[in-house]
């Protein structure tokens, strides 16, 4: 990418940044050739920032959920570990009467 930014900073400006992208580069290289490959250069590292920044989105939100189950499971445990020992006292407890 970084040679089609260098080459054709259109085009690279429009594969990863869209249409508006695309015309703001195409007016800034007919402006002067570095301005559209500076441009360029922003638009596909932003591009692969975003990408980047999605990918860690998506693992948050699935630790989040995993963690949730874990958390309702262990509270279940809890729950269900209480209710055990107040049944085993209730036992003992008419068992001694």
């Amino acid at each position: 990418m970084l040679i089609l930014c260098i080459f054709l900073p259109p085009i690279a400006a429009g594969i990863a940044g869209g249409f508006s992208s695309f015309l703001t580069n195409l007016v800034l290289t007919c402006i002067g050739w570095l301005p559209g490959i500076v441009h360029a250069y922003m638009v596909t590292k932003n591009a692969r920032v975003e990408e980047k920044n999605e990918e860690l989105v998506n693992t948050i939100k699935q630790d989040e959920s995993s963690n949730n189950v874990k958390q309702k499971s262990v509270f279940n445990n809890f729950l269900g570990g209480f209710a055990f020992a107040i049944i085993i006292y209730a036992i003992y407890y008419l068992n001694k009467s």
